[in-house]
């Protein structure tokens, strides 16, 4: 006689696997073999997947536990999974912040490139700091004070800010506060601010560090007892609701204002935030302890994009591969007597894909193409092939484009173009 076996005991829970692939990334990052600032890059990669694991996957069970409602589909039940998710969570954050504080940043150090501690800026790092704080960071910075006549200001989806315990040290009849918010202008000026150094070094000073150096000039008449740094990872995900008269144009720019309101499902913050302010921080953004994730040193790694960027040091990042071209869409050759001589198959990224862009930039100041028809799904903010786009239906040519307004995440560029 079989025995029966419930189903759900032969699956792999979705959510619990995806962290496995994303353990997967991880594993770049420590492979010795992989060249300094790509195994740099791998760590903001494993960092940005993680933030969009919670803004959806886990915002969603979130939802699902808060309605009571089960999904058939599902090996577990809501609860069980979170907590499951956490566990595995903290074990991989934990393994990040181990590679990049024991790994990755002694053998930066080792190749000249340095972060800087405000207290070790020298004779020439400082006036510069001086400066640039002047001239760019202090007017974009607005402190903002938490008390009961100010109530806790929003913290918004994966923006670092300061939470500064204050204590007055001038006599007023006015009221004063003991907590204070700043929102680290992380969208306006580069996380890593770099600093002068020698030939062939590379220095650079954090952001949050900088406005750390310079808070009594922001806060005269207290004094600073604390200053930490924490970051908010909000539900991400809209539900589509749309009525038949309604424009799907209008209904998802709805839901993008709408996502940026979602409920707090992360919180990542300094480890050693005084335990009454994390309380604090807990009650306001209504979050449970599996939701908490001290950053041991370093937060919010998806920025090291920015260093990654900043440093070109070819000897620290693989091999640049030039992809292949076709001689018929060079620039200055006829595409047209090259397609008429023969079928071109283009393999991407082996082949350039400025090949497609030429195409599209040839059609559109023919004479002879009287119509375009394009699907694009994802379109960056300086798409140059929506540029190409752009001048011959100004002109007066037929330009059909089927956009996909719904690419999470990129809804925004979308909707612009």
């Amino acid at each position: 006689m079989m025995r029966s076996t419930d189903h759900k005991d032969l699956l792999v829970n979705r959510d619990l696997s995806w962290l496995e692939f994303n353990r997967r990334v991880l594993e770049e990052a420590k492979d010795a073999h992989v060249p300094l600032l790509e195994r740099l890059k791998f760590l903001a990669i494993f960092s940005s997947n993680l933030d969009e694991f919670f803004m959806v996957r886990v915002a969603g069970l979130k939802r699902q536990g808060k309605d009571q409602e089960q999904d058939s589909n599902l090996d577990t039940d809501p609860a069980t999974a979170l907590a499951a998710i956490s566990q595995k969570a903290h074990e991989l954050t934990e393994e990040q912040h181990a590679c990049f504080l024991d790994q990755t940043l002694p053998q930066l150090v080792a190749e000249g490139v340095h972060l800087v501690h405000p207290d070790n800026l020298n004779s020439t790092q400082a006036p510069f700091l001086e400066e640039f704080f002047h001239r760019t960071v202090y007017p974009i910075v607005t402190p903002l004070a938490v008390d009961p006549g100010h109530p806790f200001p929003y913290l918004a989806n994966r923006s670092l800010s300061l939470m500064i315990a204050l204590r007055s040290i001038m006599v007023s009849s006015l009221p004063h506060t003991e907590l204070s918010i700043v929102h680290i202008p992380g969208h306006v000026v580069s996380r890593f601010i770099q600093l002068p150094a020698a030939e062939g070094q590379y220095a650079f000073i954090l952001l949050e560090h900088v406005l750390r150096r310079y808070l009594p000039r922001l806060y005269q008449g207290f004094e600073i007892v604390s200053t930490h740094a924490v970051r908010v990872t909000r539900d991400a995900e809209f539900g589509l609701v749309r009525r038949r008269n309604e424009d799907l144009l209008m209904t998802i720019e709805q839901g993008v204002r709408e996502r940026r309101m979602g409920d707090a499902v992360r919180v990542q913050y300094d480890p050693d935030l005084p335990k009454e302010l994390l309380n604090q921080l807990v009650e306001e953004l209504e979050i449970g302890n599996d939701d908490l994730y001290p950053a041991k040193g370093f937060t919010a790694f998806t920025d090291l994009f920015q260093l990654y960027q900043s440093l070109n040091v070819p000897r620290l990042r693989d091999r640049v591969q030039v992809p292949l071209s076709f001689s018929c869409f060079e620039r200055g050759h006829d595409i047209w007597n090259g397609i008429r001589n023969g079928d071109v198959l283009i393999f991407h990224p082996y082949h350039s894909f400025d090949a497609v862009t030429h195409f599209v930039e040839e059609a559109a100041k023919d004479p002879k193409v009287l119509a375009i028809k394009m699907t694009l799904y994802r379109v960056s903010s300086n798409s140059p092939i929506a540029q190409a786009l752009a001048g011959p239906a100004e002109a007066g040519k037929e330009v059909s484009v089927l956009v996909e307004l719904q690419a999470r995440f990129d809804e925004e560029a979308n909707i612009t173009w």
